[in-house]
């Protein structure tokens, strides 16, 4: 695994990990991962890829991980921010395929990152040759309205970089109302006791983002969900959508099932929807998270062997 900062436009430095097969590259793969986390929880999916010939690069968010700078965890900017992490994103693009030129190349996010994925392919759709959006989920309508207003609130009372608890616990407060004798707040990630404690015990995980985050968030999720953009993705490539039945973020699979529907509505003509039986929200470190790691590189497998060659 390589390790490297990126320099943006604007002076920030993005660290990026690069996982690289020991033989010939077939495709490439960027993944742009979740809230309140970092690029080294996919190590063990972005190693398994890599022995099957994939190069898979991962960057740490603004406000996250090693990329974040002082005073900025859980926060990506005074204005414009959304837009900010999507061209971050794309930058990340832009250099693998500049690095393996002319091989096929995909993009996948999670949850957070699931939404950023959406609007880069929006915004460049002649760059990929397939997607994997996980762990995503719907426009929350009036209520994201509500959540917005109330974040931009308390930007102008605290400042943008405060840690918002009152927006952290509107938004995550229900997530764990479905499990029976919940152990800790974050059990609604995973049904591994083992995964959701190194989650808890990672300490550039679970943290609280700032009120300008949220309503960022809030912007970009309804952006992902606008489906005058998803008219703007290339209606013929491949896209699989995958979650977990039990995943609050996609409302128990009735959110996910919406996406795809607009997806479909759009003209995409390859879309695949996968909901994984009693899996929460991180379906790769859940309890049956190697099959649907396994699941993953088969579909990445079948649509580059129509470039192989």
């Amino acid at each position: 695994m390589e390790e490297r900062y990126l320099e943006m436009r604007d002076g920030h430095r993005l660290f990026v990990r690069i996982w690289r097969p020991d033989g010939k590259t077939r495709a490439t793969l960027h993944i742009d991962h979740g809230m309140a986390e970092h690029s080294l929880r996919y190590d063990r999916f972005a190693s398994m890829l890599a022995s099957r010939g994939y190069t898979v690069y991962i960057q740490d968010h603004r406000g996250h991980g090693f990329t974040k700078e002082e005073n900025e965890k859980g926060w990506f900017a005074e204005t414009d921010g959304w837009m900010t992490v999507c061209h971050d994103s794309w930058a990340v693009d832009f250099l693998a395929n500049n690095e393996n030129v002319g091989l096929p190349h995909f993009l996948m996010g999670h949850s957070m990152g699931s939404f950023i994925a959406r609007t880069v392919l929006t915004m460049h759709p002649e760059a990929f040759v397939g997607a994997i959006i996980m762990g995503t989920g719907a426009s929350p309508g009036i209520l994201g309205s509500i959540g917005r207003s109330i974040a931009l609130k308390n930007v102008k009372k605290y400042g943008s970089r405060m840690p918002d608890n009152t927006m952290n616990k509107l938004i995550f407060g229900s997530y764990n109302s479905r499990i029976k004798n919940s152990r800790t707040p974050f059990d609604w990630l995973s049904r591994s006791a083992e995964q959701v404690d190194r989650y808890i015990n990672d300490p550039l995980c679970g943290f609280v983002c700032s009120s300008q985050f949220y309503a960022d968030l809030i912007d970009g999720i309804e952006r992902a969900n606008d489906r005058t953009y998803m008219k703007k993705i290339n209606a013929s490539m491949p896209m699989l959508i995958i979650s977990g039945d039990a995943d609050p973020v996609g409302g128990y699979g009735k959110g996910v099932k919406k996406v795809y529907q607009n997806y479909v509505s759009a003209g995409m003509t390859e879309v695949t929807l996968k909901l994984i039986p009693d899996a929460r929200h991180e379906i790769l470190n859940e309890t049956d998270g190697e099959e649907t790691a396994a699941f993953c590189a088969d579909w990445l497998d079948r649509i580059t062997s129509r470039y192989d060659g």
